[in-house]
């Protein structure tokens, strides 16, 4: 017999989840119906769309849904938790919003911090419920907005977030570096990046310098074309990992990376380059986080 459905809703992707009576799922809806797809979007209608033939056959379930269908883009805007932030403390904190057939939709808050520096979250709280019991000490969710998430006591202490993903896209396709881009790969040259913004310093320059080298190595006749797309990745990623151990990664911490298969593999490769030994998590951690934060709720029994 099923006992929840669970939502994670983001930006660009709906994913739902049906479980049975434990925090395994027994059916999942994945579909490209993100916040950001329409400009004036019904969410409640698309709900239907998606999966309204589960609220048909189970409508007295109760519904959770966590990312950025909280956030003021979306639905319904909930407040955010302080650092640090307990599973026990996101189940405290469910925003009820009551649907046209008179059943309500419970929304996660997201996690805010303001030292050491200002940062939010909306959606990977609710990967790291999910990740609680393996107690990591860092988390690594890849993304267009990646977050690497110090954890204690199965508490959010702090974290961080570069917009790594969201930066090589543009890059790649709205600049002058992505006319000189092919669209073969070359794994060499995502080596060569990583080591070089890893290993950056004030005399071979910046992040910001360093990227001009991905247009003037392929006409100077220092990198073929086909190598441009894996480099600026590389370079990318190395700065990152560069500047989360200024920020106090530590050289044995064992990094959890959980995410999309290929952006995990490129996370992994990348901080094996620089020296980490890493653990892979699996994907779908929020399923089980939004199992979890409903039985803090109180929406299921324990």
């Amino acid at each position: 017999m099923s006992s929840l459905i669970g939502i994670d809703w983001g930006t660009t992707t709906f994913r739902a989840y049906l479980y049975d009576q434990s925090s395994t799922y027994v059916d999942r809806i994945s579909s490209a119906a993100g916040i950001m797809q329409e400009l004036h979007p019904d969410f409640e209608n698309i709900l239907y769309d998606q999966i309204g033939s589960w609220l048909t056959r189970y409508p007295s379930i109760p519904i959770i849904a966590s990312g950025m269908i909280t956030s003021r883009q979306g639905w319904v805007e909930t407040p955010y938790l302080a650092c640090p932030a307990s599973l026990e403390n996101l189940g405290k904190t469910l925003t009820a919003f009551r649907l046209h057939d008179g059943r309500d939709i419970h929304f996660v808050a997201g996690v805010s911090q303001q030292h050491p520096t200002a940062n939010i979250m909306r959606g990977e709280e609710t990967q790291m419920a999910g990740l609680a019991s393996r107690k990591p000490t860092l988390a690594v969710l890849p993304g267009t907005h990646s977050k690497w998430i110090w954890m204690a006591d199965e508490c959010i202490s702090r974290f961080t977030t570069f917009i790594t993903g969201e930066l090589f896209t543009a890059l790649t396709e709205r600049t002058i570096l992505g006319r000189l881009i092919t669209d073969q790969k070359d794994p060499t040259s995502f080596r060569l990046g990583v080591e070089e913004g890893y290993y950056s310093t004030s005399r071979t320059g910046g992040i910001l310098s360093q990227l001009f080298g991905a247009r003037a190595k392929p006409i100077l006749g220092l990198m073929q074309p086909n190598a441009v797309y894996d480099y600026i990745s590389g370079l990318l990623l190395g700065t990152e990992v560069k500047e989360a151990v200024e920020l106090g990664v530590e050289a044995q911490i064992r990094p959890l990376v959980c995410g999309s298969s290929a952006l995990v593999t490129r996370y992994q490769k990348a901080l094996q380059i620089c020296g980490f030994k890493v653990s892979v998590a699996e994907q779908d951690s929020a399923s089980t986080g939004l199992y979890r934060i409903a039985v803090e709720a109180g929406l299921l029994a324990r």
